[in-house]
Parts: C-alpha cells; structure tokens; sequence
C-alpha cells in the first residue's frame, strides 16, 4: 500500500475524530450525565448487535478475500448468515411480550424498540460494507464512510437544539440512526456493482462452511471483546449510577482519538500481512513493525498522561475528574493496536480459537475487578478494570501467536507496559496531588523509551533524512 493509499484511508477516520472533538463538548453543555449515560448504554447496545449478527464473517470476508476469485459469492456469503439471524431475532421481540427499550432503559417505549431495531441493522449493513471498501483499497471512499456518520450526526444534534426547546436521550438516538441511515445509503450507491453481483451470484455451499469454521470461534472471541469493552458501562449503571456513567462515557470518547488511529493501523495492516502471508511472510519484517508500534503507542501513551490537564478547558466543571481518567481510557484502544501487529500469528495460521482464549481470558478478569474497584472508585474503578483486562488480553493475543507461529522479541516490551501500566494506575486513582509529579513520571518513561528504543529510532530518523534529502 503507497503513501496515497495510506494518507486517503487515514484522512476520514483523523476528520471523524476531529467531528467527534467538536460534537463531545456539545452534548457534555447540552444534556445532563444520566442522558449521556443512557446513550452510552444504547451505542454499547449497537456494537453488540454488530458482533451478534455479523458471526466474525465480515473477519472471514478479510481473510478470504485475496484467495477468492468470485467476490459477488464472498459478499453475499457474508452478509447472508448475519440477516437470517437479525430476521429471527426482531421477530422474536415483534411478536412477544419483550421489550427491548425495558431491557436497556428500564423504560417501555415502541418507538424506542424500532430505534434499536433499526439502529442494529444499519449498523450491521455498514459494518460488512465498510469491510468491502477497505479491501478493495479505495481509501478516498472509505474516509467518507468513516466521516459521514459522525457528521451527519453532529448535524441532526444541531438541528434538534436549534428548533426544540427540549430535548432528552431519545432525541439522541432518532439522530444517530438517521445518520446511520444516512450512511448506509451513500454506501449503497458507493458499491451497487459489489451488491448487485452479490444479488446474482449463487450460493456456494462449501465456501459458506469454510468461511463458518473461520468465523465461528471468533463469534465467542467477539462477543467476549464487545463484554470486555462494554461490561464496565452496566457495573456502572448498577453500582454508581447513571452520573457515573456519564462521566465515564464522556472519558471513553475523548480517548476515542487512540481508538481511531488503532483503526486506521488495522485497515492498512491486515490486508498488508494477509498479502505478506500469500507472498511468504518474513518473522523479520514483522519484528520491525511490532517495534515501531510499541514506540508509537506508548509515545502517545505518556504524552496523554502528560497534557490530561487540557481536557479541564474543554468541559463543564463537573467532569474534571476526567484528567485523571482519560489516561486509562487511552490505554485500552493503544493496547489493543499493539497487539494487531504481536497476533499476525493466529490469522496466518487460522489458529482463531487462540484469539476467543484471549477474550474470554480478559472477560473474565474484567468481571472480577470491576465487581471489586467500582464500589469503591466508582468511574476511575471502571477504567483501570479495563486497562488492567486489556493488559491481559494483549499478553495472550501476543503469546499464543509466538506459540503457534514464530517467535519475536518481548522482553523489553513487557517490561516498558508493566512500568506505564503503574503510572496509568497511580495517576488515575490520584496517588499524588501534585501534577508536577505525576507529569514527572510521564516524562521519564518517555525518555526511557527514548533510550530503549534508540536504535530503531535513529533508523527511522536517516530514513526519513534521506527522503527529504532525496526530494529536495
């Protein structure tokens, strides 16, 4: 993939991160705590249904894609499991007593029950074709995709507050599924050659099976990620309450910044190792790739610890407990980046049994500590639960890899996480009063990266002299 290719599939996903800058603040003055919980409750709803319904064959469609000849086949394989499910399951709450906007809300609602339904199946739709444009490489596309709902979104919010004198979480959700829906029809238009040769393919019963025994353990592997994710939001709910969650839920999407750039590195790397792994895969090559992100991710690690106190500027007063949250917010997304490039293992040799160990394995930890921190600490509980279950599924990812391919080079690796994951932990629990302090400590671990890294470093630095040299 060129330097074109990488800047047009960074540029939607970096935009959408800037819309969601811009649209955070708005709804933090707008709306009080609990409707942002509520909301948070409801996006954590959408990303379930994803998981649920796409069965990891969107993850198969990647996989698959280089070596298979009929895409039209591919697509609809794909999506054709994942519909039949959504299919019985909205009967399922259609035709009995169920209430979806109870379960969620604990408020009975049938306008709200076809919200959900509809905001899960949209999100499932743009999900799988999202996946198309990525592998196709059309970067250009798949940045309006990304940008389109974040924008469209942040439209609708202000729509809504400039001619409604009152408005609640409900409102907020109407203009996420009409930014949804949005979406999914300019994805339409973007791919209706890929769709209509979906729509005329026939079905290939064999491929279905192979692309099922890929997917499947990765569904248990997926739902435990998304359990993994969103547990913390419903202990909050239940133990501390919907400010709580509030807070928490404002925290997670300032450090949705990482989560982005996390992103944009998975689109570009997995169609890049797959193509690496038909083409003869070097262990190498991708020793020199885990290096370059570590030093990456915990460069924007510190530097997050370090400049938290902006966020203070950025809110309202009662969300400055967020500069001592968001550094373990930021650690969860920066971990599960680091360790696409340490799993390469386990999707090379189809090993994804190991990928649901790793989830499940941080489930269960993630369980334990929020039962144990959130009582206690409530949203900062919440957080370094999390950060500490990401560190346990990003040792796993990376182990099981090193098990079932080949070895790389970690010693130095786990211990720089361990020495940041005691800072994220003194930080966010407010061991020290002091910011100079804590900034202090932020700034030693950076120079000791520095330091440990030095070699790779200074590599890098020549190579980027030289191309400089070389252009001018």
């Amino acid at each position: 993939m060129n330097i074109r290719n990488i800047i047009s599939f960074s540029v939607g996903p970096l935009f959408g991160a800037v819309l969601g800058f811009i649209t955070l603040p708005l709804i933090a003055w707008l709306f009080p705590q609990e409707d942002i919980g509520r909301f948070t409750l409801y996006q954590a709803v959408l990303g379930f249904g994803v998981m649920l319904f796409s069965l990891a064959m969107h993850q198969a469609y990647v996989r698959e894609y280089h070596e298979s000849p009929d895409k039209g086949v591919l697509l609809k394989l794909t999506v054709l499991p994942g519909g039949i499910f959504f299919l019985i399951f909205s009967c399922i709450f259609i035709f009995s007593p169920l209430s979806l906007s109870v379960l969620i809300f604990d408020v009975s609602s049938l306008s709200l029950d076809f919200m959900i339904l509809g905001g899960l199946l949209l999100s499932y739709l743009i999900n799988i074709l999202v996946h198309v444009l990525r592998m196709q490489e059309r970067g250009v596309a798949f940045s309006v995709a990304e940008v389109m709902p974040r924008l469209s979104h942040l439209l609708f919010i202000a729509i809504i507050i400039i001619f409604f004198n009152a408005y609640d979480f409900q409102d907020l959700i109407a203009s996420n599924i009409i930014a949804l829906f949005v979406t999914f029809i300019a994805l339409t238009f973007m791919l209706s050659p890929d769709i209509g040769s979906a729509l005329r393919s026939r079905f290939n019963r064999r491929k279905m099976k192979s692309m099922l025994a890929f997917s499947m353990p990765l569904v248990v592997g997926s739902l435990s990620y998304w359990a993994l994710t969103t547990m913390d939001r419903f202990f909050l709910r239940s133990l501390a309450g919907f400010e709580e969650l509030g807070l928490y839920a404002v925290t997670v999407s300032i450090a949705s910044v990482a989560a982005i750039l996390s992103k944009i590195f998975s689109n570009l790397w997995h169609p890049t190792v797959y193509r690496w792994a038909k083409e003869g895969v070097r262990p190498d090559r991708v020793q020199t790739v885990v290096d370059y992100m570590l030093v990456g991710v915990l460069s924007i690690w510190a530097l997050a610890g370090l400049l938290s106190w902006f966020i203070t500027y950025l809110l309202p007063q009662e969300y400055n407990e967020i500069q001592y949250l968001v550094v373990a917010c930021i650690a969860m997304p920066l971990l599960y980046m680091l360790s696409e490039t340490t799993v390469v293992g386990i999707g090379i040799t189809r090993r994804s049994v190991f990928s649901m160990l790793a989830s499940i394995l941080a489930l269960v930890v993630n369980l334990i500590l929020n039962f144990i921190l959130i009582p206690e600490h409530g949203a900062a509980g919440a957080a370094m639960a999390s950060a500490y279950s990401f560190c346990v599924f990003f040792v796993v990812r990376t182990e099981s890899s090193c098990y079932v391919w080949e070895n790389i080079r970690r010693n130095k690796m786990y211990l720089l996480l361990a020495l940041y994951l005691m800072a994220t932990t003194v930080t966010t629990f407010q061991f020290f009063e002091s910011q100079m302090i804590s900034s202090l400590i932020w700034l030693l671990l950076l120079f000791l990266t520095g330091i440990m890294f030095y070699s790779r470093l200074s590599h890098a630095f020549l190579f980027v002299r030289n191309k400089v040299i070389d252009r001018c």
